[in-house]
């Protein structure tokens, strides 16, 4: 996981220098908070500046490069149990993370990441919405390519984080004191009860639009996708529409004809593994309201196949096609526009760590697939953490790319969720190799008080990870 664990590097040490910098020339006058990852690096506001005075990200900048170039560098301190207490955690029994020091600016890392000033790459500040955008290049880049923006993900984020606030769980600290001296319960019904409305709206979404005969539903791994697709199907069928469904995976090429990548392995998440042309032509047939011949791909033999079973679609139903190219605009180019939807599903979370750390959103996906792995899969931890990489190269050609062609969006992550998840993957993650992502993962966990899983609801995506789901999968 190499070249993903020296982005997030780079990604701590650029927001630690930024915060130093904050801190130098504002010193306890502005508070900046990092908000969550955003396009090219972190959205941020100042909480007592919104919107923010712009001159002010510029003076910022030029602190940061005067910090880099100094003489001074991060330096490592141990933490003690002073520095967390805010977070109101159960006692620590994880490995405690190093106290930062830079230019008399202090903070616990809760991370162990190695930060090197000298070799981060490129940043910038720029002014987005009611705060900024703290943007970090890619090393070795000429120039700082031009910004860009994406208005239907950022929506769907501040969507997350204004429901926070009405749940009054902004952070980790308001979650477990909520869990210590309020209990847990209403929570997960509010919680659960979100994510009803959001599929209610998006059922309704797709009932005003009469022509659609294809709903495509797209989505990062572990965003939970497949629980998503069968509790959206309830939602239709309460608004008269009844729904079908098919798998892209189904229509992956003959493995001999893959072609490998450098290493020898095959790339099942290239949308060149998939008969493009087959799935169009299908398309078009149920568009024409024709018959097709439902397909199924022997994955052990590489190779697909058609079955005697047919689909065709009535006038009242759908086509919901799950798959990561769900987005692509190359799936939906032979049908007409208005007998598509597209829906991008994944697990946005809204909690931070404190004003610097916000919960990383692939770090949560990659917690729910090492428990769902674990469990109904076969794979070991370790198994996870390899191809953790792997996935992540795939999501970030194939699906990102393509997130704002989304009609709608669907925020999967639940606010309790790491306080069940806990107890399933501290055990397995205790017992993996040691790690930088392992003792990242675990720190994490360890920071969240504990919820018994036998109060998560039989219909909640969480089950599609710890299992009694009242959905088979």
């Amino acid at each position: 996981m190499y070249g993903i664990e020296r982005d997030r590097h780079n990604r701590r040490a650029i927001i630690f220098l930024f915060s130093a910098a904050t801190h130098a020339l504002y010193g306890n006058d502005l508070t900046p908070v990092i908000d969550h990852s955003f396009a090219d690096g972190y959205f941020g506001v100042m909480k007592e500046e919104r919107p923010i005075n712009t001159s002010r990200l510029s003076d910022i900048v030029a602190k940061m490069w005067e910090l880099k170039n100094s003489d001074n560098q991060i330096q490592y301190n141990k933490t003690l149990p002073i520095h967390w207490k805010h977070l109101h955690a159960p006692k620590f029994q994880g490995k405690k993370p190093p106290l930062l020091r830079l230019n008399g600016f202090e903070a616990p890392s809760f991370e162990f990441t190695t930060l090197d000033l000298e070799n981060i790459p490129d940043f910038d500040l720029v002014p987005y919405e009611n705060g900024f955008v703290l943007r970090i290049g890619k090393k070795d880049q000429e120039r700082f390519p031009a910004f860009v923006t994406y208005p239907k993900l950022f929506k769907a984020m501040k969507s997350s984080e204004d429901w926070a606030r009405v749940l009054k769980i902004p952070s980790i600290s308001e979650l477990n004191e909520q869990i210590e001296t309020h209990g847990f319960k209403e929570m997960i019904w509010v919680a659960e009860g979100l994510h009803e409305k959001q599929l209610a709206a998006i059922s309704d979404g797709i009932l005003k639009r009469p022509k659609i005969k294809f709903i495509f539903i797209a989505g990062p791994s572990s965003s939970g996708k497949t629980t998503f697709t069968k509790r959206l199907a309830i939602q239709l069928r309460v608004n008269g529409i009844n729904s079908k469904l098919l798998s892209m995976d189904d229509y992956f090429i003959s493995r001999e004809k893959m072609i490998p990548l450098p290493d020898g392995t095959l790339d099942f998440e290239s949308i060149d593994c998939m008969d493009i042309s087959l799935l169009q032509q299908d398309f078009k047939k149920l568009e024409n309201g024709e018959p097709i011949f439902k397909r199924e791909y022997d994955f052990q033999r590489g190779e697909g196949q058609e079955t005697e079973e047919t689909i065709t679609l009535a006038e009242n139903e759908v086509l919901i096609i799950e798959g990561i190219h769900g987005l692509n605009p190359a799936l939906s180019a032979n049908i007409s526009k208005e007998t598509f939807y597209r829906i991008y599903t994944s697990a946005l979370t809204s909690l931070n760590m404190d004003n610097f750390h916000p919960i990383s959103t692939s770090d949560s996906r990659l917690i729910r697939r090492m428990v769902r792995d674990y469990n109904f899969r076969g794979y070991s931890v370790e198994d996870t953490l390899n191809r953790w990489q792997s996935v992540r190269y795939g999501e970030m050609h194939n699906i990102f790319p393509y997130q704002e062609e989304a009609d709608a969006m669907f925020n999967s992550a639940l606010v309790y969720e790491m306080s069940v998840l806990r107890q399933y993957a501290l055990p397995l993650l205790r017992q993996a190799p040691k790690s930088t992502v392992r003792d990242r993962l675990i720190t994490l966990l360890s920071f969240f008080h504990r919820i018994p899983d036998k109060f998560v609801p039989g219909t909640s995506i969480l089950r599609e990870f710890i299992g009694k789901s009242y959905f088979t999968y």
